[in-house]
C-alpha cells in the first residue's frame, strides 16, 4: 500500500471512529456532519470524499464496527485452539459466548448495530462490503472444510450470524422478551441443532 493510500485510509478511519462514539454517546440523530468533521480534525469537503450523507456513514460504520468484532471473536478463537482442533460445533458455541458477552459488555454498539441488522447481515456474506471480506471469507471457509458446498456455507454463516446477532442485541438491549441468561442455552442448542443436521444427510 502507497503511502498516499495510507494516508486516505487513515482519513477514513478517523472520520469513522469519531462518528461511532458521537453517534453512541450523542446519537445519530443528534450528531451532525460538522460535529464528526471536527472530532476527526478533517475538513467537511473531505467527508463528502468517502461518504455521501450521513445515513451512508452510518452504514459504514455498522460494517466496519461488526467487522472489528468479528475479527476479535476469530482471534479469541485462534488464541482459545492454541494448537488444537476444535470441531466446528464447538467453534461455533465458543463464538456464540464470545459475541453475547462482547455486546453485554458494549451496550452502545449493541444498540448502533442492532437498528442496522439488516446491512450488517447483507454486507456480511455479500463479498460487496470491503470490512466483510476478509472476515466472512474465514467463516465460509470454515464451513467448506467440513464439506459444505460454497453457497450452502455462506447460506448457513449468514443464518446463524442473523440469529446470533438479533438474539444476542435484544437480550441485551431488553427489547426482547427474554434476558440473555434466560435465552442462551437455548441459543446455543438452537446453533448445535442448526450445525448438526449436516452430519445427519
Amino acid at each position: 500500500m502507497s503511502k498516499l493510500e495510507e494516508k486516505k485510509n487513515m482519513k477514513r478511519t478517523n472520520i469513522l471512529d469519531a462518528a461511532a462514539k458521537l453517534f453512541m454517546d450523542k446519537s445519530f440523530a443528534s450528531t451532525a456532519v460538522d460535529d464528526v468533521v471536527k472530532m476527526a480534525g478533517v475538513a467537511k469537503g473531505t467527508f463528502y470524499l468517502y461518504f455521501k450523507d450521513k445515513y451512508d456513514l452510518l452504514n459504514q460504520i455498522v460494517a466496519y464496527k461488526g467487522a472489528e468484532v468479528l475479527r476479535g471473536g476469530i482471534d479469541s478463537l485462534i488464541e482459545k485452539e492454541s494448537g488444537e482442533g476444535m470441531a466446528l460445533k464447538e467453534k461455533a458455541l465458543y463464538l456464540v459466548d464470545y459475541f453475547a458477552d462482547y455486546l453485554n459488555t458494549h451496550r452502545d454498539l449493541a444498540a448502533l448495530v442492532n437498528k442496522n441488522l439488516t446491512f450488517f447481515f447483507k454486507s456480511f456474506t455479500s463479498g460487496e462490503n470491503a470490512e466483510f471480506t476478509a472476515v466472512s471469507e474465514r467463516f465460509i471457509s470454515a464451513f467448506t472444510s467440513e464439506g459444505y458446498a460454497q453457497d450452502e456455507a455462506k447460506m448457513k454463516v449468514y443464518m446463524l450470524t442473523e440469529l446470533i446477532g438479533t438474539v444476542c442485541c435484544e437480550a441485551v438491549l431488553e427489547t426482547g422478551p427474554f434476558t440473555l441468561e434466560e435465552i442462551r442455552p437455548v441459543l446455543k442448542n438452537t446453533v448445535s441443532a442448526m450445525l448438526e443436521a449436516k452430519n445427519n444427510d
